[in-house]
């Protein structure tokens, strides 16, 4: 009864502009582009950039509810586009970075939050769920390549520390274990899960059936602190493009042209890696989803600006890409890495899916 009422509810998020269960209405408010916000509360954005266009993310659309040669949101009547009809591709970026033990022990905190809303606000969605690769190396080679060998490199590649198993891990490896973008399944190092997935579906990522889906999340969310300085946005492109996708490709299947794409960021740094801007990756996303913005909700779990000499988590000093892009799409959240958990983040991303949902039409 539980499920058949929660469809209900998301499949009235198509025609019915606040559907209980969802924040769609004047709750949402956007957050300029320029600066950020370290409340743990987040700041949430239905609101797209300024365009000249009355393409469907432009003011216009948003405002008058009207999607370019498809009429008024209204006028679908009884057949509901595709896109309502609950498929949803979570895409998580994760740095891995040694600066991030103290927010991969707030990521630890955070699963149980993540669950629930899985089960409870998208239960009846047919999801998707891929931690990409960042960096295209497999970070258990930190550990193996340490000049004073891999048993004495202190703490936590030690064999009896964190499960980690030296000298035999690598020989387990495949080739998209060291792939840019391709789905974690083996995270390894410090503080790493430190074993292979093993996923219903045999996949590189966690679809709907999961039967284990508390220790599947965890096991490729938790990606330790061994890693290198990630180039997210590179990654990001990579995890959309065509051939890593399609048949053969390490994440084959997991990009579907009828399904929400939600994108989760989490850094503690600036990306400085990646050769691509913000306005080439925000192209990138677009164009995997055949050009429709509103087919797009991102969240984004950075520093945010200092505000006292006292504070010891991370924070940025200005100008952080991620964020530039992320404010670039209609349906943004922007977290706080200094949050305790950013379950509630993830929570405010999956009520914007149901307002997405009333705007996102495949083609």
């Amino acid at each position: 009864m539980r499920k058949a009422t929660l469809a209900a509810l998301v499949l009235a998020a198509c025609g019915d502009p606040s559907p209980p269960g969802f924040s769609t209405g004047p709750v949402v408010t956007a957050a300029p582009a320029s600066t950020g916000t370290s409340s743990t509360s987040g700041s949430t954005s239905s609101t797209g950039p300024a365009d000249d266009s009355a393409g469907p993310g432009s003011a216009e659309s948003m405002s008058t509810g009207v999607l370019r040669d498809v009429g008024a949101v209204e006028d679908f009547g009884p057949v509901q586009p595709e896109g309502c009809k609950g498929k949803v591709d979570l895409l998580f970026l994760i740095s891995s970075l040694g600066t991030m033990k103290t927010e991969q022990a707030q990521l630890l905190a955070s699963f149980p939050g993540f669950v629930a809303t899985i089960q409870d606000k998208l239960a009846d969605f047919d999801v998707h769920i891929m931690v990409a690769n960042p960096t295209g190396k497999w970070p258990g080679w930190n550990c193996e390549e340490a000049w004073w060998g891999c048993p004495m490199y202190a703490p936590h590649c030690a064999p009896d520390d964190d499960g980690y198993q030296c000298n035999i891990f690598p020989k387990l490896i495949t080739p998209c274990d060291e792939t840019l973008a391709a789905g974690l399944t083996f995270n390894a190092g410090n503080g790493a899960a430190n074993r292979r997935c093993e996923l219903y579906g045999g996949n590189r990522y966690i679809i709907g059936g999961e039967p284990y889906m508390d220790d599947a999340l965890e096991c490729i969310a938790k990606v330790g602190y061994n890693g290198g300085d990630p180039p997210m946005g590179d990654a990001l492109i990579a995890a959309l493009a065509p051939d890593i996708n399609a048949e053969g490709g390490c994440n084959a299947g997991f990009l579907r042209d009828d399904a929400l794409l939600v994108i989760v960021s989490i850094n503690d740094t600036e990306d400085t890696e990646s050769k691509s801007w913000p306005y080439q990756q925000y192209k990138a996303v677009v164009d995997a989803k055949g050009g429709d913005p509103n087919a797009i909700v991102a969240l984004a779990v950075t520093p945010q600006p200092m505000k006292d000499f006292d504070q010891t988590c991370s924070w940025n000093n200005g100008g952080a890409k991620i964020l530039d892009l992320i404010n670039m799409f209609p349906y943004h959240v922007e977290g706080d890495t200094c949050a305790p958990s950013y379950a509630p983040f993830f929570d405010q991303a999956a009520d914007l899916i149901g307002e997405a949902c009333g705007q996102f039409v495949p083609q």
